[in-house]
């Protein structure tokens, strides 16, 4: 604003009068600052949502257990910018649907802590009392800091970033000859199976399958780049011959193929899709063609991973397509209907004793709501459920609501074959994301409904400091 500055006679009439621009000695806003005031950006704040998603997206902590026998390395820098963006914008998170799932997880380790017995767990309940606690940390503080962001080039802009993310995640698989000659602690699995910077495959495969997910929500600016990023995430999931991460993965593509057709293109789909069901009565017959190819060079172990695909598909689950998961879970079961309405304690479904011993280590659940069923009870369990049904209606509330159901889809794929997903950094930052997109949409709606917000500054509706 403009300033007058009056001299004045004796009388108290102005003598002078002269307009005069406010200068930086009067404590006017620089440019830079009056665009950040006007924009309600925070660029510290910025900066430790990327380097919280660059540590867990990439499993920092991961890589230098694997290439310096260091165990935690970066805890420090999660536990920092955790609290960094909490502190700033983690009002925002809370939702019904992120309420669920805080109270679902807090309960299970509750429970589960009380409930605790030395003799069923191989693992002390302080693991997985910090291991949670601090998966509540990240899911409260990214998906608080995605809920703050409003629609436009700030969202925008994250999202790319976090797809970018997982899509060097992805081409670390392609790596994994180079990075295993440095890797001091060489997972089981690597003559077999390629997981770049994660120590189990099947985690990888679930990261790069976000990375098809998120490349095909937010596409590349150049069709070249676009083709060469699906390719390379696709190839990337091929490469850790995970079962589960190639069924996620045909049924992404597929899904996103028959949501773009139009026209002559989608009436071609559904013949070919008819022809092949009269045709192809055998996928398994299909896919040993390909896989006995000589120029795959593919082992005994990695043609049967692949042909278990084809057999999941033909509708063949048992001990044998699962890997023995179907009769992990009815250990699991067992044990969760014996101990009704409870559970069995923390660790007792990470590590079933007395169920299938792998490599010295007792398999756990495979499966992340029979793992909180076994361990603390039907109430949890129950939360749980309740706070993925939620999550699923509010993505159908916001913007970017292919992108939120799309990776809703892998997020309980990875749950209902794991039981660990929630432990899971990579896993805890979409699903941060997915609740905070879901928490920016009801926040809209309920503005919506008082129209005394719809004209606020920024500051106001998203909560920012500057």
């Amino acid at each position: 604003m403009n300033r007058v500055d009056s001299a004045q006679g004796a009388g108290g009439m102005p003598l002078i009068m002269r307009m005069r621009k406010p200068g930086i000695g009067d404590g006017a806003p620089s440019m830079p600052q009056a665009r950040r005031r006007r924009s309600g950006r925070s660029p510290w704040v910025d900066r430790a949502a990327r380097i919280l998603v660059i540590v867990c997206v990439l499993n920092l902590n991961g890589v230098f257990d694997m290439m310096f026998d260091i165990g935690q390395a970066v805890s420090l820098i999660i536990l920092a910018t955790s609290l960094v963006l909490i502190a700033t914008t983690g009002r925002r998170a809370w939702s019904p649907p992120f309420s669920l799932l805080i109270a679902a997880i807090a309960s299970y380790l509750i429970l589960g802590w009380l409930l605790y017995d030395p003799a069923a767990s191989v693992e002390p309940a302080s693991k997985y009392l910090q291991s949670y606690f601090n998966s509540i940390l990240i899911i409260w503080a990214l998906a608080g800091y995605v809920a703050s962001l409003p629609q436009g080039r700030r969202l925008d802009g994250f999202l790319k970033f976090l797809r970018n993310s997982f899509l060097v995640a992805a081409a670390s698989v392609w790596m994994s000859p180079l990075l295993y000659q440095y890797y001091v602690n060489l997972p089981f699995s690597a003559q077999q199976r390629m997981g770049g910077v994660f120590a189990n495959p099947n985690e990888a495969a679930a990261a790069s399958c976000f990375a098809v997910a998120l490349v095909l929500a937010l596409p590349l600016r150049f069709r070249v780049l676009q083709f060469a990023a699906v390719a390379m995430a696709a190839g990337a999931v091929i490469m850790t011959f995970s079962k589960g991460g190639i069924s996620m993965l045909v049924i992404l593509l597929g899904w996103h193929v028959v949501r773009h057709a139009r026209g002559v293109g989608l009436v071609a789909i559904v013949l070919t899709s008819l022809l092949a069901l009269v045709l192809v009565q055998n996928p398994r017959a299909l896919v040993e063609t390909v896989t006995d190819l000589p120029l795959l060079e593919l082992d005994a172990s990695q043609k049967d991973r692949i042909l278990a695909v084809a057999d999941i598909f033909g509708g063949e689950i048992d001990e044998r397509t699962t890997t023995g998961r179907t009769v992990l879970w009815d250990f699991v079961i067992e044990r969760a209907l014996h101990d009704f309405p409870l559970g069995s304690g923390l660790g007792s479904a990470h590590h079933i004793v007395g169920g299938i011993l792998e490599l010295d280590v007792w398999q756990g659940a495979h499966n992340t709501f029979l793992m909180v069923w076994g361990e603390s009870g039907v109430i949890p369990l129950l939360l749980l459920v309740s706070a993925m049904v939620a999550v699923v209606f509010a993505s159908l509330h916001h913007a970017h609501r292919s992108l939120g159901v799309t990776c809703l889809f892998v997020l309980l794929v990875v749950m209902m074959s794991g039981h660990i997903a929630l432990a899971t950094r990579y896993h805890n930052v979409m699903l941060a994301v997915v609740l905070g997109l879901s928490a920016n949409g009801i926040h809209r709606m309920r503005r919506g409904s008082h129209p005394g917000m719809q004209n606020a500054q920024p500051q106001q509706r998203y909560g920012y400091t500057t």
